[in-house]
């Protein structure tokens, strides 16, 4: 350290704010190594025990006053046999969650990777630290094992593999009718996954008074599954009668489907709200059944279908996508939302009585007090009081194409 007096940050021009930033993180990364050095020797000598402490972690968390996880990071830093990534966090040119990530890539590879396969590769993935995040090196590393995977495996073993890919997937339904699940994807299928839910999980934009998306990371990617989920059920081609998503046979009273009060029972014997009920209706092939006082069958009508082939592709041209302003969804993640009629009233579907709406913001129409209508041209969204006390309907702008001023 230089013998001349620190001077305060605030005294700094703005170029010696910056080289002392730069040359204090370096100083940070060394002094970090020397320590997991000291470490490393401490843990060799097995002093803690002589200390009165049962290992070197221990030892840590009491004397240094760190939490368990530092603790456990710096030991397992110091027994790292990466000389490669060790000396260039001695020189600063890296720093410990470089260290980190290097260590996860290397301590993966395959056993039967040659030792000088192993030792480039640390080079390289220190040489990207030198100029790159840790999240970089992460992604590279990604890379690398997965070139290590298919180079050093046997290829009658690796096509073995490759004919029955490592997929799994574990599911329970609860009793509040919640599914939990869990699983494991070989990496194509992992891409192909991810390929789909990043761009459906990004935040939403500010919405029209300008909050942004309070959905958590976890609560997007949940929307996104749900998305692809509820696209997959309406494909024409798909097993059983998931093209039409459900068959439902409603035995609800309808003065109570039209009030949204009451209790319907699924077949499953689960209960759901009328206002659940009349969600899962949107795009369902409904069976109208008239009970008698006593329960009994009195009719059973033939099953409604909400849209024809021609009205969905109809409704594609005209709105474009979901019908929601601000949604950018388009039209293959939306279903038909009936506006103003009840699905059990005779007859067709009017055009002009549907709206494309995607699986989440079917959720606002159906549970808020958002409602939606029809304008001369295009669907209008009428907010909720709290957000309007003048209830002005909105259009949704965000598929409209850019406007070209005449020449």
């Amino acid at each position: 350290m230089s013998s001349k007096q620190a001077v305060s940050a605030q005294q700094l021009s703005d170029d010696e704010l910056t080289a002392a930033m730069l040359a204090s993180e370096e100083a940070l990364s060394r002094e970090y190594a020397r320590i997991v050095d000291l470490v490393g020797e401490f843990d060799k000598r097995s002093l803690a025990p002589a200390k009165g402490y049962r290992n070197t972690s221990v030892f840590l968390v009491n004397a240094l006053r760190l939490s368990y996880k530092e603790a456990r990071a710096r030991v397992a830093h110091a027994k790292l046999a990466m000389p490669i990534a060790k000396t260039a966090l001695a020189s600063g040119k890296i720093n410990r969650e470089h260290l980190q990530e290097i260590e996860r890539v290397l301590s993966r590879a395959p056993e039967s990777l040659p030792d000088t396969e192993l030792a480039a590769g640390e080079d390289a993935l220190v040489t990207l630290a030198r100029q790159a995040s840790p999240f970089t090196v992460r992604k590279s590393g990604a890379g690398f094992r997965s070139y290590w995977d298919v180079e050093i495996k046997d290829p009658k073993t690796r096509e073995k593999e490759l004919a029955r890919p490592r997929r799994t997937f574990s599911y329970n339904v609860t009793s509040d009718g919640l599914m939990e699940f869990s699983g494991v994807f070989d990496p194509e299928t992992s891409t192909l996954v991810a390929g789909v839910l990043a761009p459906l999980s990004k935040p939403d934009p500010a919405d029209e008074i300008g909050k942004p998306d309070r959905r958590t990371k976890d609560e997007r990617q949940g929307d996104a599954v749900a998305a692809v989920f509820d696209l997959a059920a309406r494909a024409p081609d798909m097993p059983i009668s998931a093209s039409e998503r459900t068959t439902m046979t409603v035995t609800v009273g309808l003065d109570e489907l039209e009030r949204r009060a009451g209790v319907a029972m699924l077949a499953d014997h689960q209960a759901v709200s009328v206002s659940q009920l009349l969600k899962m209706c949107c795009d369902a092939r409904v069976v109208p059944a008239v009970l008698g006082t006593a329960g009994q069958v009195l009719h059973l009508g033939q099953p409604a279908e909400l849209a024809s082939p021609a009205q969905l592709a109809a409704l594609a041209i005209r709105d474009r996508g979901c019908s929601r302003p601000g949604c950018t969804r388009g039209p293959k993640w939306c279903a038909p939302q009936q506006m103003t009629r009840w699905i059990a009233e005779h007859g067709p579907v009017e055009l002009n009585d549907l709206a494309l709406v995607c699986e989440r913001d079917r959720h606002l129409l159906h549970h808020t007090d958002w409602e939606i209508q029809a304008s001369e041209n295009r669907i209008e969204w009428v907010p909720p009081a709290w957000l309007d006390p003048e209830r002005t309907p909105i259009s949704n702008t965000a598929h409209d194409p850019p406007h070209h001023s005449a020449a």
